[in-house]
């Protein structure tokens, strides 16, 4: 499966023109959230790609914590959480609030696991793309730009501004009496 992951990413990241870091990053959260689900407990998962050779690794995770803290006294929750004493017992370096990752096997994904894996690595992909497209656009703040009417209707008109950007101008802040029509080209 390594050979193909690195073939998915590769794929993706230039189809949809996002970073391959981004890709990756999604594919490890649909895996996690997939075997957290595959798993009947409350446990927490962290998957760790290989960006070289694809290789994939399982850890599930435990937070150090003090049992009788304030904060977390009520909601101590096993699956989740580990005692300084517990942690200790593993390793005497571990400090409150770390994590303990223990290796354990992956899981074989089914249909519906494979699902909410795309739509996780659909949603990441589409909100660093939303992020490309305010990164674009960020320094041109309070400046003209040329751009064409998307569509216009009685509360405002939408902008295409170009690289999947769109912007709306309320009838408010129109010019009165303006009139503009579909494709027309503006500054705005």
């Amino acid at each position: 499966m390594n050979k193909d992951i690195l073939d998915v990413v590769k794929a993706v990241s230039y189809e949809m023109e996002v970073d391959k870091e981004v890709i990756f990053e999604a594919i490890e959260a649909a895996m996690e959230i997939a075997t957290q689900k595959r798993h009947l407990g409350n446990i927490h998962v962290k998957v760790s790609i290989d960006r070289k050779t694809g290789d994939s690794q399982t850890f599930r995770c435990w937070t150090v914590v003090d049992p009788e803290s304030a904060d977390l006294e009520a909601d101590f929750d096993p699956e989740i959480h580990m005692t300084l004493a517990q942690a200790h017992g593993r390793d005497q370096n571990l400090q409150l609030g770390e994590m303990v990752l223990e290796p354990m096997e992956s899981v074989e994904f089914g249909r519906i696991a494979a699902q909410i894996a795309k739509q996780v690595i659909v949603q990441k992909v589409r909100e660093a793309k939303r992020a490309k497209i305010v990164d674009a656009f960020q320094g041109k703040m309070g400046q003209l730009i040329s751009c064409v009417v998307k569509r216009a209707s009685r509360d405002g008109i939408v902008l295409d501004l170009g690289d999947n950007a769109e912007a709306f101008i309320p009838r408010e802040e129109m010019i009165p009496g303006e009139m503009v029509r579909n494709n027309d080209r503006l500054r705005a």
